[in-house]
């Protein structure tokens, strides 16, 4: 790859106003997101848990003496009251300020709660109850806490427990971001082809080229961001250790620390860099429009959102692996059934899919010079 050449586009790439304002939108949003966080108490697992005690107060009046002469209904009826006492003593260690009462009780809420899909809740028809998956990937962290010693936090405004919380809506939506960077990364070729005239490239120049600036583009305002928001929560609310646990699936579901988390998160991210560059490239040869460019991305990244049984028969396709917080916490293994669906295989299939995209770019380019 030519220095010259990478240096040009870089340089209006980084310049673009798009760019600058999506960067800055993303450090100041992932560093000042704190302060909503504080006022509205996100994060905090009392108000979480208040609207299920609620659900749990309702299901139990629907027992009457005649239900609960059924074995079924009467093992529900306990269970229900059983989670009720746990609640009570979870909220309690959180009012007064009492983390290993706080633990415990979160701890044998959990398992009470998995415990009742063993006959499907069967006459709490209404209750709230998260599926049996979620249930477990919380049940792993506070295991972790439990097994590292670990003090655990009881909401989301400290240094580490803010990070997990902003880093958890990144990986949801950094698809977005990285499609946003890159929607116009050829268009400047192709509407200004004078401005790189002087300058001799090859297609694989672009290739290279466009995925390295993107990935400046995308790692630099994000670590800046990150860190940024450990350090301003952390000022605000008292810092914590980065081993605090974050869920993650690979052939099963476990805790990490959020540290090491994040590292294998930039590592995909790379993949997905790679992958939107390739995308973009073709859609920006083919449509000449970069509004129509995000609009088709974007319709990839709803893919992601079909139903459990669609999604199963398009595992091969990349959409299902652009929500990376649901690749990382296993929830797309449980939606789908198919338990070998993690980090790895998405990048191989993200990595794939580029290889084809690129491939299929040059294709486009060459054919252009022809024409």
């Amino acid at each position: 790859m030519r220095t010259t050449y990478f240096k040009v586009n870089f340089n209006i790439a980084s310049k673009s106003k798009k760019n600058i304002l999506s960067m800055s939108l993303l450090i100041i949003f992932t560093v000042l997101f704190v302060l909503v966080v504080e006022l509205q108490n996100l994060g905090d697992n009392y108000r979480q848990w208040r609207s299920y005690y609620e659900s749990l107060e309702v299901n139990i009046s629907y027992f009457n003496s005649s239900l609960l002469r059924k074995h079924d209904f009467k093992e529900t009826y306990d269970n229900l009251n059983q989670q009720e006492g746990y609640i009570s003593s979870l909220q309690n260690g959180e009012v007064l300020n009492n983390p290993q009462l706080y633990l415990e009780s979160y701890q044998k809420l959990l398992h009470t709660m998995i415990d009742g899909y063993n006959n499907n809740y069967k006459g709490a028809d209404t209750l709230s109850i998260p599926p049996k998956y979620q249930l477990r990937q919380r049940l792993v962290i506070y295991q972790y806490l439990h097994d590292y010693r670990i003090p655990v936090m009881m909401n989301s405004k400290s240094s580490v427990t803010y990070l997990i919380f902003i880093f958890n809506i990144i990986s949801i939506y950094i698809y977005i971001y990285i499609l946003i960077i890159s929607s116009d990364i050829w268009l400047i070729k192709i509407n200004h082809p004078t401005l790189l005239k002087s300058i001799p490239y090859r297609v694989r120049d672009e290739v290279t080229g466009k995925t390295l600036i993107n990935m400046v583009l995308v790692f630099v305002p994000l670590m800046i961001g990150l860190i940024g928001a450990y350090i301003f929560a952390g000022m605000r609310n008292g810092f914590r250790s980065l081993n605090y646990p974050n869920v993650f699936y690979f052939s099963n579901i476990r805790a990490i620390p959020i540290w090491y988390d994040i590292f294998l998160f930039l590592l995909y991210t790379a993949f997905l860099i790679a992958f939107v560059t390739s995308l973009t490239l073709v859609l920006n040869q083919i449509t000449k429009n970069v509004y129509l460019s995000i609009l088709i991305g974007i319709a990839f990244y709803i893919t992601s959102y079909l139903p459990n049984k669609m999604l199963k028969f398009i595992f091969w396709l990349p959409c299902p692996y652009l929500n990376v917080r649901t690749l990382f916490d296993g929830t797309l293994a449980s939606k789908t059934g198919l338990m070998w669906l993690n980090i790895a295989s998405g990048s191989v299939v993200l990595l794939i899919w580029t290889f084809l995209l690129f491939n299929f770019f040059g294709y486009l380019v060459t054919k252009g010079r022809k024409a």
